[in-house]
Formats: structure tokens, C-alpha cells, sequence
């Protein structure tokens, strides 16, 4: 009896029907051998590994973490036991840094738990000395006695499954070559795609990846490369260049606290034609960014302009965005001020959407936002935001 036979015996009348759609699948030369593995594979990979603290950081080393160029994460980035984190700026870090503090040493005990745990799964299909380049697989644990290379792009197709699961456990490195990628179909989910790597995992340049990996000892991600997931290494360095790792969207926890918004005009009284300056103030006390969910657009009351150029933001771009037709991914008109859905707020902190504003007749202008204003993954703000300019 072989691993799989012990893992999960099918009944009579399943082994009947994956007999008859082997015997189809033979009679067509045009199908791909991948595509006709069967669902047993889904089984062994069907639960989610435990995660604990590990899942707010996009990235984590062992030793140290080295940044060359303006790689951008999303996420909290951490170190434990090591206490060196370099390059930082001009790499930029949405989330929280934790260099060998305890919630970075929470982080590490909580990567060898998860780590464990997907090691120690039952392989459903051994694809050692096999390029996973040119292949669609579908859910399962899939295995390497040794080095697993990626050449290519690599399909995982869900078929339909939104919660299906991928594991892949590498007994040694995990490589890939120069703008190889990892493509999601038939709603993957990239919060479900884990890479057990046994020593030490690369990204070749201009990469694209999906999934979280958990290196015994080190990840290098070369110039360029991209991860919609984490890089944790439990014992060596973590070493990027140029490159933009994210936590998904789906894995970002539902905050407890909401976002707040405030805004105020300084000076607040002008003489008429004269200036004041708008600022809304995008406040988060999640231990994650706050992505926008949706625009956040404050329209002036009448008779109330932005000065021509004068309209920014600290507030980061998510490293997803695509370019706004509001010129931008914050709006810059002399009616409006705010930023579109590609904007995000720090973790555990603050940023703002500045203006300077003139109004040439006298009089009193409320200008207010409504609670709910401003929609993000973590809530939306639960009180309105408005604030008076009086013009004489």
C-alpha cells in the first residue's frame, strides 16, 4: 500500500468513475497530463495550516533582513533572534518594523509551528526532478525529495474552490528563473498557496510569485521580483532588492477598531481671496495597513476652490494601484480633494490629504464628510469629520 492508498481509500464506485474519465482523457492527445490528476489530491490539502503571529508580517528573517533600492512591503517586517534590519529607507514598510522585540520572537515560534505542520503533510503527488514550469495543478500537498525549480509559469486552478489549498514541500531550495510566475485560476485564492522550503528558497529577476513561504534558512528575492504573500526564514537572512511583497487582502485580519477621519482649515478665518490650508487626517491603530475599499472624496462646498497644484499626500500607494482617470491616486481638482480606491493607511499610524483652499466672497463654509466616508478592509470611520472656514 502505497502513501496515498493509506492516506484515503476511495470506494469501488469512485475508482469505477476515475477509471472511465483516465480511459476518456487518454483518447485526447490535446488534454494536459496535469489536468487529469485526480481529486484525491484536494483532500490531504483541504485545511488551512495554523497561523498565528507570523500572518501580519510580510516579511521575517532569522538573522537579519537586507534591502537594497525601493522595495515596498505591505505588512509588518521583522527579525528574530538577529537584530539587524537594513535598508529601510529607501525601502518603505506599511506595516509595523519589529527588530528582535517580542512580538518578532512570538512571530519565529509561530513561522516553526506552521512550518512543522506543513512539512509533516502526506504527499499527494511527488513531483521530484519535474520543472513545475508549463503545469496547472490542482489543489493537493505536492512534494520534492530534494530542489524544486520553477521555469516559467505555473498555473494553480482552483476549479471553482475558493478555499482550496496548496502545499508544497521542497526537501532542499526552491528556485526560480528569471520572470517565471505563479498564475491563479478558477478562483484560487493566494492566501491558500504554502511553500515548505527545506533550506533556502530564490526568486530569479522580474518574478512574479504567489504564496507563502516558509525557508528553514534563507529567501532571496532578486531585482524586481514580486510576492503576493510572505517571505519567512526561521534562521537566515532575508535579502530583497528592488522588489514588492504583500500580504493578500484576504489575510489581513477584520480590525476590532475602525479607522477615524478628521479635518481642519489652518488659518480657519481668511480674508476674502485669501489662503488656508485643508488637511484630512487618516488615522489606524491596526497592527496591519488599512487598504481602501473604496474613493475618498471630499467635495468642497460652493464657492470654496483648491488652489491650482496645490492638492497632496503622504498617504502610501498600494503597490497594486493602476492609474487613476483623477489624475492620479489622489485627486487633484478645484472642487475635490481625497484619494481613490489605490491608497492605504499606515499600520499604527496616521497620514493626511493636504489642500490650499481660497473662497473670494465672505461667509461661513461647513465643510463636513459623513460617517462611513472613509471604507477600508478594516472598517469605515464611525463618526462624521467636518471642520468651519469663515471668511471675512
Amino acid at each position: 500500500m502505497n502513501r496515498l492508498d493509506s492516506y484515503f481509500k476511495p470506494p469501488m464506485w469512485l475508482m469505477a468513475l476515475a477509471l472511465a474519465a483516465f480511459a476518456a482523457g487518454c483518447g485526447d492527445g490535446s488534454v494536459d497530463q496535469n489536468a487529469r490528476q485526480s481529486n484525491l489530491a484536494s483532500t490531504a490539502a483541504s485545511t488551512l495550516p495554523p497561523m498565528g503571529t507570523e500572518q501580519s508580517f510580510a516579511v521575517l528573517g532569522g538573522s537579519t533582513v537586507t534591502n537594497t533600492g525601493s522595495s515596498v512591503i505591505t505588512g509588518n517586517l521583522g527579525v528574530s533572534p538577529g537584530t539587524a534590519i537594513t535598508g529601510f529607507p529607501p525601502g518603505i514598510v506599511t506595516g509595523v518594523i519589529h527588530a528582535a522585540d517580542a512580538v518578532a520572537l512570538q512571530a519565529q515560534s509561530d513561522t516553526t509551528t506552521t512550518y512543522i505542520d506543513l512539512e509533516s503533510r502526506s504527499c499527494t503527488s511527488n513531483l521530484t526532478g519535474q520543472d513545475l514550469g508549463g503545469r496547472t495543478l490542482v489543489p493537493g500537498v505536492y512534494c520534492f525529495s530534494s530542489s524544486a525549480q520553477l521555469t516559467g509559469a505555473l498555473t494553480l486552478d482552483a476549479g471553482g474552490d475558493s478555499g482550496a489549498v496548496w502545499v508544497f514541500q521542497m526537501g532542499s531550495t526552491l528556485t526560480t528563473a528569471s520572470n517565471s510566475s505563479v498564475l491563479l485560476t478558477n478562483g484560487a485564492n493566494p492566501c491558500n498557496v504554502f511553500w515548505q522550503v527545506g533550506s533556502s528558497a530564490t526568486l530569479g529577476t522580474s518574478t512574479s510569485f504567489v504564496g507563502n513561504i516558509f525557508a528553514l534558512t534563507s529567501i532571496t528575492l532578486n531585482n524586481g521580483a514580486m510576492v503576493s504573500g510572505r517571505a519567512l526564514a526561521r534562521n537566515g537572512a532575508v535579502t530583497l532588492d528592488n522588489n514588492t511583497v504583500t500580504i493578500p487582502v484576504c489575510d489581513i485580519p477584520v480590525a476590532s477598531t475602525p479607522p477615524t477621519l478628521e479635518k481642519a482649515f489652518s488659518p480657519d478665518t481668511i480674508n476674502a481671496g485669501g489662503v488656508s490650508t485643508l488637511t484630512l487626517t487618516l488615522t489606524n491603530a491596526n497592527d496591519t495597513p488599512a487598504n481602501l475599499a473604496g474613493p475618498l472624496i471630499d467635495t468642497l462646498p460652493s464657492g470654496l476652490m483648491v488652489v491650482a497644484g496645490s492638492a497632496s499626500t503622504d498617504c502610501i500607494e498600494s503597490p497594486a494601484a493602476s492609474i487613476s482617470i483623477l489624475s492620479g491616486w489622489f485627486i487633484i481638482d478645484t472642487g475635490k480633494v481625497g484619494l481613490t480606491a489605490e491608497g492605504l493607511v499606515p499600520a499604527n499610524g496616521s497620514c493626511t490629504v493636504t489642500a490650499t483652499v481660497t473662497a473670494p466672497v465672505a461667509g461661513s463654509y461647513v465643510n463636513s464628510l459623513p460617517a462611513g466616508a472613509l471604507q477600508t478592509d478594516h472598517g469605515n470611520n464611525a463618526t462624521p469629520a467636518a471642520a468651519t472656514l469663515t471668511v471675512l
